[in-house]
């Protein structure tokens, strides 16, 4: 007696991982795309948190949190005034591109030092200093004892900010462009 078995040919098989495949090809890149997005804006709030923060302590200080003396980088000791022994903040946000391991440097990790925003001091945001990497910023030129926070963009470095032009990061050229954040007071 014959019996008939149910069963997928192996063509059919092939067919359906294909078709897996394909929809996989179309949905990782948009979801890559979709953690740079949220990096972003993540980045974005930490900065304007950080500008709260700032004026505020300003405002009960009379001036923005001093760099300590301290040897190595400042940034995140200097930002660290911000959450003690007043809490203007419950802690130092870090940039979301600089957590973890460096992609342009063979995996190492960043360490919370490297991965705080850096703060430039107002003397450096000075539109009355006459070597002002911002004073060519319309906006800019009528800041006295300001500050800049800078952000790394996707591509995870700082760009040279004594460089002219500053180079933002614009999503318009891609999600992956390179570019960096400021924010100015």
């Amino acid at each position: 007696m014959k019996t008939n078995t149910a069963a997928f040919t192996l063509i059919e098989l092939l067919i359906v991982v294909a078709i897996i495949g394909i929809l996989a090809a179309i949905a990782v890149p948009n979801f890559l795309n979709a953690q740079i997005r949220a990096k972003v804006a993540n980045s974005q709030g930490d900065m304007r948190s950080i500008s709260t923060a700032l004026a505020t302590y300003r405002l009960d200080n009379n001036m923005f949190p001093p760099t300590p003396d301290t040897s190595g980088n400042l940034r995140y000791a200097r930002l660290a005034k911000l959450t003690s022994p007043i809490s203007y903040m419950s802690s130092v946000p870090l940039d979301p591109f600089r957590k973890g391991a460096d992609p342009n440097n063979s995996g190492t990790m960043f360490q919370p030092e490297d991965s705080a925003y850096p703060l430039w001091d107002p003397d450096y945001a000075d539109a009355r200093r006459g070597t002002n990497t911002f004073m060519w910023i319309p906006e800019q030129n009528t800041n006295f004892g300001a500050y800049v926070l800078h952000g790394a963009g996707p591509d995870t470095d700082y760009e040279a900010a004594e460089g002219m032009p500053l180079h933002y990061y614009d999503a318009s050229n891609g999600v992956r462009s390179g570019g960096d954040f400021y924010r100015f007071n």
